[in-house]
């Protein structure tokens, strides 16, 4: 271990390198297999935050609006063999308490919770039933498909390996029977022949997918048992269900006690429930309410995608809730990444789906939810063009711009700038060139439901008002800022008939956020920055990045989310070699960037290198003091002093020129005079600024994928100032800098993940700890371990460079010299370097590039593998394609259920190149 490394453990031990392990709490898991404790800890980590309720007598009406009429009816119907009118009870309900004869506080004397079930199911299915024939005329989509199960033994089934086994107690699940003969005759043949068939069988008989549940229900023993504990099992279960099922908007969930009933909805401003809970019993039209609904409610009050139907051949395009015999066996065999789907716009156009690209933040409890498809134009059961699109749909907050609204707006800065002659003069480089580095957007749109605009608060939610703290602070003429010290918690207080009721406390002032469900179109398509086939393609691809976020940057946009999966390498004409493959590194998803506010704040430069005439006497002065300093013959010429004078105080002039020359003369050769030529200060325009007020402040201030965000962000402090702190361009340059260590780190080649992180020696411990230090830990960790090596960047060498695998040395060199950028650019906040930092990272990058040729010898294993992993990304994408042009059955139907997209890889190159063609529509 170096010296350098030494030093981290000594910060280890005394408590400033922090190292405690992983919480498992959203992303910052470094597993993705869930277990019932995981599930609880992301639970836990979000209950507070996003957690709200509601006054029931305003929540039920407004979320399940069935007709009076309707339950009447019903009650009617099942009044007398269900409904006892005489005591006001529904048959067979435990009533919660201890035997006359028992202890009063005997509580094994207490009906136990499956006490619960069978009564349940009975009384909720005869309402579904008595609904259905009181709504004979009506055509809900549910109709004899869906039915309440009790399901507490065992987990619902999951094609997710990975997923958690939890169970509902009970639930409302739809096609309960045609899945239990699906996956009984499939897994018959998979298994004949083997021990304990007739038990595997039983256990198959009576499974329930998570695919096929529409609502969950969790029960409770008595009705004052711990309310909020049995919430937070119901939310686990809600999450998984929003995480399986692709075109769930929101999904209710319910909890029941002997006499009590909550209601829970959970959508992607968080979750919703009713803040005290009702009667059953004395209430019984609230219950019917509430079951009934599932029979009367349109598919998109209940929380469905109507836009979205499944796709399992030419032939069977059906929504999830109304499965053909033919699109059952498929939609029960496929991951939610194995899925196809045909999403129709607003204006009716169709896409098919051919390959999730990403649905990583689908379970989150709140938030954007994004899901992201490859797609292709589709109409009447045909693809009707090979070009591959890009399809994004998620969920934006209420109130903020969208992408394609700030990249309009970017647009309409770049030509305003240029008509007035200034696009060639910001900071001193074109930063036009970057234009076609940022993802195209062909089409955008909020999702609408049966013409309405789909929103979390007013379509789903009915504008509905969360119940307030007792304790919070009823103004609203002001922004308050909000006091961390002060927490934000739900409290249960129990009435004298043991019926809850649920009190927020802290600050639940404020509603959730809105949000707005969005569809982008794009027709940027390419992969992710870790499929790079040489050393080349992955700079190529960060300094087009680069290029493509001062683009937008310097015209109005700063996008604040930089990382591996926001790099795309696209295909492109230029750098082909030999393969005939060459790409550009495209930004995209700008979900969370921001756009500035205009302010022509100028950072100038003498108009020549002429020395003035009132600073003469300094530049001697200073050249002195600097010869002396140095023991160099070095001069310092007036130009410097003047331009270095505008952005930091004349006593503080000297030092910012002596640290700038170090750092410019470390890393290129100089002449004998300092002057804005030789430090690279040019003339320009910040036509924008990001240091927002309270009243503008950005919506989520810490924004970011945290083991690339910037160290200043996840801390919220400078590292090298006490000057406020606000998300600027320099941290997303700092992103981008962690995303090419964290490859040099992890990755030895093309396709290659480097053995040592798997090893058990002690030098692989050491690489191990410090990938953990800096990319693994919790996001404040990760803040504290970056700060502590921007105050000691000569450990840089030896915890970082030291440590690259052989085949990035070649560029150990250029990345020494962006980290020693950054520190100077976080030194002086107000200098060039800060507020020019892209011209100077383009620098760098185009500097490597030029000592990289086209393709390299070395590694030409890993370099295929990537290619052929390329190929068979679009032989599969091309192969699924010709599939669907022509209608025909179902490959599957007949046959056992087996995975999709599962093709033949024998390929040629020669083919491939016209897949490309194809595929991504090459002119």
């Amino acid at each position: 271990m170096t010296t350098n490394l030494l030093r981290y453990s000594q910060a280890r031990k005394a408590g400033t390198l922090v190292t405690t392990p992983i919480k498992a709490m959203g992303l910052s898991r470094t597993t993705n297999v869930e277990t019932a404790a995981t599930v609880r800890e992301d639970v836990d980590a979000d209950f507070a935050k996003y957690c709200r309720v509601a006054e029931t007598e305003e929540f039920l009406p407004k979320l399940f609006p069935v007709l009076d009429d309707i339950i009447d009816k019903v009650l009617a119907k099942v009044t007398g063999t269900y409904y006892d009118d005489n005591v006001e009870r529904w048959i067979d309900f435990p009533s919660g308490k201890p035997a006359v004869n028992a202890a009063a506080d005997s509580a094994s004397q207490r009906p136990k919770e499956k006490a619960l079930y069978a009564p349940f199911i009975k009384v909720a299915n005869a309402i579904r039933a008595a609904t259905e024939a009181v709504q004979a005329e009506e055509n809900n989509d549910l109709r004899d498909v869906a039915e309440w199960v009790d399901y507490h033994s065992q987990a619902p089934q999951s094609s997710d390996l990975d997923a958690a086994h939890i169970r509902p107690d009970c639930l409302l699940a739809h096609h309960v029977s045609k899945f239990r003969a699906i996956a009984s005759a499939n897994e018959t043949k998979q298994t004949e022949n083997k021990a304990k068939e007739a038990q595997r069988q039983a256990t198959l008989q009576a499974s329930v997918w998570w695919l096929q549940i529409i609502c969950a229900v969790e029960m409770k023993r008595k009705d004052s048992q711990n309310g909020l504990d049995i919430v937070k099992q119901l939310i686990g279960y809600l999450r998984r269900i929003l995480r399986e099922q692709l075109d769930r908007r929101f999904v209710f969930g319910l909890t029941l006690g002997p006499n009590s009933m909550t209601v829970w909805l959970h959508d992607r401003s968080g979750v919703l429930g009713t803040t005290k809970a009702f009667n059953i019993h004395k209430e019984p039209r609230s219950f019917i309410r509430v079951i009934a609904a599932f029979s009367v409610l349109s598919m998109e009050e209940l929380g469905y995608d109507t836009q979205m139907k499944f796709y399992a051949s030419p032939t069977s395009i059906v929504p999830t809730y109304r499965l053909d015999d033919e699109a059952a066996p498929v939609y029960l065999s496929a991951t939610a990444g194995e899925q196809q789907w045909v999403i129709t716009t607003n204006d009716n156009e169709q896409y098919l789906t051919v390959k999730v690209l990403s649905m990583a933040r689908a379970y989150m409890m709140q938030g954007r939810a994004s899901l992201v498809w490859a797609v292709v134009p589709f109409k009447d059961g045909k693809v009707t063009s090979k070009k591959l699109l890009v399809l994004k749909q998620s969920w934006r907050p209420f109130g903020t711009e969208s992408e394609n609204e700030m990249l309009t707006k970017v647009k309409n800065a770049a030509a305003a700038a240029e008509k007035a002659n200034a696009a060639a003069d910001t900071k001193g480089i074109n930063m036009d060139e970057g234009k076609d580095c940022i993802g195209q957007v062909q089409l955008e749109e909020t999702i609408s439901m049966r013409g309405k605009a789909d929103t979390t608060g007013t379509l789903i939610r009915k504008g509905l008002e969360v119940r307030v703290s007792t304790n919070s602070s009823s103004s609203t003429s002001s922004r308050r800022i909000r006091d961390e010290n002060v927490e934000s918690y739900l409290h249960v207080d129990v009435t004298d008939d043991d019926i809850i009721s649920i009190v927020p406390h802290g600050h639940f002032s404020s509603p959730p956020v809105s949000r707005v469900h969005t569809r982008l179109l794009l027709s940027t398509f390419g992969w992710p920055l870790k499929y790079f086939r040489t050393r080349r393609e992955a700079v190529r691809g960060i300094r087009d990045a680069v290029g493509g976020h001062g683009y937008v940057y310097y015209n109005g946009l700063l996008h604040r989310d930089i990382s591996p999966g926001n790099i795309v390498l696209a295909w492109c004409d230029e750098d082909v070699g030999t393969t005939g493959l060459g790409t550009k590194g495209c930004l995209i998803d700008f979900d969370r960037g921001k756009y500035g506010i205009e302010n022509e704040s100028a950072l100038e430069v003498p108009a020549t290198f002429d020395a003035v005439t009132n600073d003469d006497d300094l530049a001697p002065l200073f050249s002195r003091f600097f010869q002396k300093d140095t023991s160099t013959q070095i001069t310092i010429a007036s130009d410097a002093i003047i331009a270095g004078s505008r952005v930091t105080p004349l006593g503080n002039v000297y030092t910012y020129l002596s640290t700038v020359w170090t750092h410019v003369s470390t890393f290129a050769q100089c002449g004998q005079t300092i002057n804005c030529s030789v430090l690279k200060w040019t003339k320009g325009l910040r036509k924008f600024s990001f240091k927002f007020t309270e009243e503008q402040r950005q919506s989520g201030s810490r924004t970011g994928t945290p083991p690339y965000t910037s160290g200043e962000i996840l801390l919220q402090i400078r590292y090298s100032t006490k000057a406020p702190i606000f998300h600027d361009a320099i941290h997303d340059i700092e992103s981008f800098f962690w995303v090419l260590v964290h490859i040099c780190l992890t990755r030895s080649g093309p396709g290659q993940r480097r053995k040592e992180l798997d090893g058990d020696s002690g030098d692989h411990k050491v690489l191990q700890f410090i990938i953990y230090c800096f990319f693994d830990a919790k996001p404040v960790d990760l803040g504290a371990n970056k700060k502590l090596l921007f105050d000691r960047p000569e450990d840089f060498e030896g915890t970082i460079i030291q440590n690259f695998h052989p085949y990035f040395d070649e560029l150990k060199p250029f990345m020494r010299e962006w980290f020693s950028l950054l520190v100077l650019a976080y030194q002086y906040i107000e200098g060039y370097e800060y507020h020019d930092i892209h011209r100077r990272v383009l620098d760098i990058l185009d500097r490597a590039l030029a000592l990289m040729p086209l393709e390299k010898s070395d590694s030409d294993e890993g370099r295929e593998a990537v290619f052929e992993e390329r190929r068979d990304s679009l032989y599969a994408l091309t192969k699924n394609l010709e599939k669907h042009v022509a209608a025909g059955p179902a490959p599957w139907k007949g046959e056992a259920i087996q995975s999709v997209n599962r093709w033949p890889l024998a390929i040629t190159t020669l083919t491939l190149t016209v897949a490309l063609a194809l595929a991504l529509g090459a002119r």
